[in-house]
């Protein structure tokens, strides 16, 4: 048929070669702004609370760009989508960020930067509670040991007694006998029970200090086993191995099929998308919950992983469709991507604008009906002064009404210029909504022991913008690399006719 798109006239890709005075912009402006920040943060190191916080939105904004890109990617390749073939290697190449990012997020999480201590209070309040623990128990330990050794010695002649006034019954009736045996058993589980107890002066220092970290901070110790250092190290270790891992091993086999044209990458995509789902799913979730709900330790929603996930993908949908706009703009793509390929992105950002809206909705009302307060706390802190004119203007309105009502217009979907602005829209919304997940935190955080709670710090906007606009440079710049690297479309795809010739 006349204007059948054939993609054995597109195997040999197309590669961008511009935006090199972009990328050294890019690169200036992350190198720079990264070096003034940290030199901003032993300079004036009172402020080193309010710039952690900085540091950690711009961090998980752009990483859940990338996070984003690489969910795209394996639903791509699990649905054995075609429609998005010739847009799938933007999606790649946003999902290979995310060790970048990872790397971007190292203050974060080293403790000597003075950044990890300020987020996530847990750690030194769980450092001071054991330290003062451990020094109570020094000193109860001799007192301690004693009245233990005295309860075991009790407990074995209460035994002896119990079996010795069983032998002095001359002819008791069954019902008594079993009534003795039992008390005499009993009593032997109570003395074996104590004499198990280790008495050993690091044994009796442990139990004590249990007992007064209990005491001390009771939700802190019922958590000890999932908030400990150790632990912590190993989950940011297995949330990098996960994500960075799938991103770049999809990312590997996908410019391999474009080199020798060979279908079994094409199987191993679509297979190992599958069965990593759920791995993928685990890694962002726990993440979201250790970086982010960890912001306050005794706070907790069970819907919290899936409205970051929703969030993700909503921004990073409306980033493609930037991102691919200004490279067609600037004459790439042009013979691949069409106004069809607009379309359903154009959908898919709309299906998330409204499940984005659905768990957020479902999360604040499930909270506030229950009103258990560890967890209402979260939402009375957002509709707290500023805060609450921000929630209603952007979350509520910005983020959802106004995306919403734009895109249910069905020729404003094929048309990349309006569709270009309504994306930008949401990516600003995707910003100010990871802005309202963090931020409100800071000042009653920093501001707790103070004689009045400030909801914010003055000037701290600065050090958002600066911390926002160094990792968009390191972002950019490494995002221009990787679009450079390969075909910005997999150009030997068993797919791509059907992408190339797209109807919807």
């Amino acid at each position: 048929m006349a204007g059948i798109k054939n993609g054995d006239d597109f195997r040999d890709g197309e590669r961008f070669k511009g935006a090199s005075l972009l990328q050294k912009l890019c690169l200036g402006l992350g190198a720079g702004g990264t070096i003034l920040f940290f030199v901003l943060r032993y300079a004036t190191p009172a402020n080193t609370g309010a710039m952690s916080y900085s540091w950690l939105f711009a961090v998980v904004f752009f990483l859940s760009l990338a996070v984003g890109g690489l969910f795209w990617t394996m639903l791509h390749h699990a649905t054995n989508s075609g429609w998005g073939t010739v847009v799938r290697r933007l999606m790649e190449n946003l999902a290979i960020l995310i060790p970048v990012l990872f790397v971007v997020a190292l203050p974060l999480l080293i403790s000597s930067v003075g950044f990890r201590d300020a987020l996530w209070e847990w750690f030194p309040l769980r450092a001071a509670t054991l330290s003062h623990s451990h020094e109570e128990a020094v000193k109860e330990q001799a007192e301690y040991v004693a009245e233990r050794k005295a309860g075991i010695d009790k407990a074995k002649q209460e035994v002896a007694q119990a079996k010795k006034d069983l032998a002095e019954l001359s002819s008791p009736s069954p019902g008594h006998r079993f009534y003795m045996e039992r008390e005499i058993t009993s009593l032997e589980k109570k003395a074996s029970a104590l004499e198990a107890e280790d008495l050993s002066d690091e044994g009796a220092i442990s139990t004590l200090t249990d007992k007064h970290f209990l005491h001390s901070e009771a939700l802190l110790y019922k958590k000890r086993g999932y908030l400990n250092e150790s632990f912590w190290w190993i989950r940011q270790l297995f949330y990098l191995v996960v994500l960075g891992g799938i991103a770049a091993v999809l990312r590997s086999w996908s410019v391999k099929l474009d080199k020798d044209g060979d279908p079994r990458w094409f199987r191993w995509m679509r297979r190992w998308s599958c069965g990593l789902l759920l791995p993928f799913a685990t890694a962002w979730t726990f993440l979201v919950f250790d970086w982010l709900m960890g912001l306050d330790y005794a706070w907790f929603s069970t819907m919290w992983g899936v409205y970051l996930f929703s969030g993700a993908a909503f921004g990073s949908m409306a980033f493609l469709i930037i991102l691919l706009t200004l490279l067609r703009r600037a004459g790439y793509l042009r013979k691949v991507v069409t106004m069809e390929h607009y379309h359903i992105m154009g959908k898919l950002l709309l299906a998330f604008v409204i499940f984005w809206a659905y768990i957020a909705f479902s999360q604040y009302f499930l909270i506030w009906y229950a009103h258990i307060t560890e967890e209402t706390k979260f939402f009375i802190t957002r509709n707290t002064e500023f805060w609450n004119t921000y929630t209603i203007a952007f979350i509520v309105i910005g983020h959802f009404f106004v995306p919403f009502t734009a895109l249910l217009i069905q020729g404003w979907k094929k048309k990349p210029r309006i569709l270009f602005g309504i994306s930008v829209w949401c990516l600003l919304m995707h910003v100010l909504d990871v802005y309202w997940i963090i931020m409100p935190d800071r000042g009653p955080s920093l501001t707790a022991h103070a004689e009045k709670v400030q909801m914010l710090i003055p000037g701290a906007w600065v050090y958002d913008v600066l911390a926002f606009v160094s990792v968009a440079g390191i972002f950019g710049y490494f995002l221009l690399r990787m679009l450079r690297s390969a075909s910005l479309y997999p150009c030997r795809d068993p797919r791509l006719d059907e992408s190339l010739n797209l109807v919807n």
